[in-house]
């Protein structure tokens, strides 16, 4: 027979704020592995989110009555408050993750790439996107990662680092969708300057044999 589980406000609140960073965590974690270079996911993640699934499992058992009542009238909330920090560490660490692979994606996407060809395709690279990448990795993000401190958790401040992510993500959005004119710059830059290089050689060349020409004629 289907049985209806009841949680008092306190115990509804914690599976109300687990189940909302949980579902953020979820997203992060598979966009971080969509843009890591080996495509992993993060071990620390998974690691805390099974945590997680331990102490919400417990709860469970003893809302069905499967752990004794010794375990006393507090002990659902005790175990929502741990399955709140590991859910809450796993959301921490997998945005720490995201915004470091986000750093070395913009690496690894100019990689290859002279500075002229970078300014040629993407003008704003060096006056807006750069700066704007420089100041959310070493300032907000730096802020933003000293703060995540479980025992003064703040909503406020993981829904900031969110946004703030977010904000990366679009940078690097931004060079990625300039990837295939950053190649087409590239490689007519490089066919210029071939025909540069063979023209010089064709001059030398046309100068060395004009001065050997010269000097046989005086030479007679």
């Amino acid at each position: 027979m289907p049985v209806s589980l009841t949680f008092d406000s306190d115990e509804a609140t914690y599976l109300d704020k687990i189940s909302k960073f949980y579902e953020i965590t979820k997203e992060l974690l598979i966009f971080g592995e969509q843009i890591d270079p080996e495509n992993n996911t993060l071990s620390q993640t998974i690691n805390e989110l099974r945590n997680c699934l331990d102490h919400l499992m417990r709860v469970v058992s003893f809302k069905f009555g499967n752990r004794e009542m010794a375990e006393g009238a507090n002990y659902a909330r005790t175990n929502l408050d741990k399955a709140y920090g590991h859910v809450y560490r796993a959301a921490y660490d997998t945005l720490d993750w995201v915004s470091l692979n986000l750093k070395d994606r913009m690496i690894s996407e100019l990689n290859g790439f002279t500075i002229e060809t970078i300014q040629a395709v993407i003008p704003e690279y060096f006056t807006d996107i750069k700066p704007k990448l420089d100041r959310i990795l070493n300032e907000e993000v730096t802020k933003l990662r000293s703060e995540k401190d479980i025992a003064a958790s703040s909503e406020d401040n993981f829904i900031k680092y969110v946004k703030v992510t977010a904000e990366l993500k679009q940078l690097v959005q931004a060079v990625i969708d300039k990837k295939p004119a950053l190649v087409e710059h590239r490689t007519r830059l490089g066919r210029s300057n071939r025909r540069k290089l063979v023209g010089r050689i064709l001059e030398n060349i046309a100068v060395a044999a004009a001065a050997g020409l010269l000097v046989w004629a005086l030479t007679r």
